[in-house]
């Protein structure tokens, strides 16, 4: 029996997924637990690896902030393979302005409680459009604590993964503003996907992942 977990994104939780079809297959989802103070990304993945019963014939798939996460986990224990969406795999991936603000340590100067608050320019970057998505993304912004969104943040700023394993799958969309697609390498690519197709492309990643999950 295969073990599949899921990881959502920064902030998010297992709402995100509930329009991937996963032909049968029964999911488990792994929870967000609250940071302890610095706690390197690491340490954090560490800890989350009490929520999985099983190892065996293990699948990990991870949206954005989740995909590292759970590239972090598999550096722990065995997988099988690992799936990442909308996310990066190495810090190569991430773009140039990401770790200037890292030096600066520009995240440090925003008030946790600032990073709850939606507004436009956030839906912009993250390509939503709809009524449903963008109060979909409120409420996962309005269950969060601030103070994990900046932690998260700082982790991605600081991530600085070389290289990934061989059983690692990636699914991108080629309009994805805060992962951009040219600096993604060995991808397979969604047409006109953004960072939040997980919700609006559905049908075209379900499609992708039956078929990176039967090989």
């Amino acid at each position: 029996m295969r073990n599949i977990y899921l990881i959502s994104g920064l902030g998010a939780d297992e709402r995100v997924f509930r329009n991937i079809d996963f032909k049968g297959e029964n999911p488990k989802y792994i929870r967000w637990i609250d940071p302890y103070v610095d706690e390197s990304i690491e340490s954090y993945s560490k800890r989350l690896l009490n929520q999985i019963d099983s190892k065996d014939e293990l699948i990990l798939i991870g949206v954005s902030f989740g995909g590292i996460i759970a590239s972090e986990i598999a550096k722990h224990i065995p997988v099988e393979k690992v799936i990442i969406i909308s996310s990066i795999k190495s810090s190569s991936e991430k773009p140039l302005i990401y770790r200037f603000i890292s030096f600066l340590r520009l995240i440090n100067l925003i008030p946790s409680f600032l990073l709850k608050l939606y507004n436009p320019i956030l839906a912009y970057f993250f390509g939503i459009s709809s009524i449903e998505d963008k109060e979909l993304l409120k409420s996962f912004l309005s269950k969060t604590d601030g103070k994990f969104i900046k932690w998260a943040l700082k982790s991605i700023l600081k991530w600085n993964n070389k290289i990934h394993s061989s059983n690692l799958f990636h699914i991108h969309g080629n309009n994805d503003m805060l992962f951009p697609s040219r600096l993604i390498g060995q991808a397979v690519l969604i047409a006109d996907g953004d960072h939040f197709m997980i919700l609006n492309k559905a049908e075209e990643i379900s499609l992708k992942l039956a078929e990176i999950l039967k090989s």
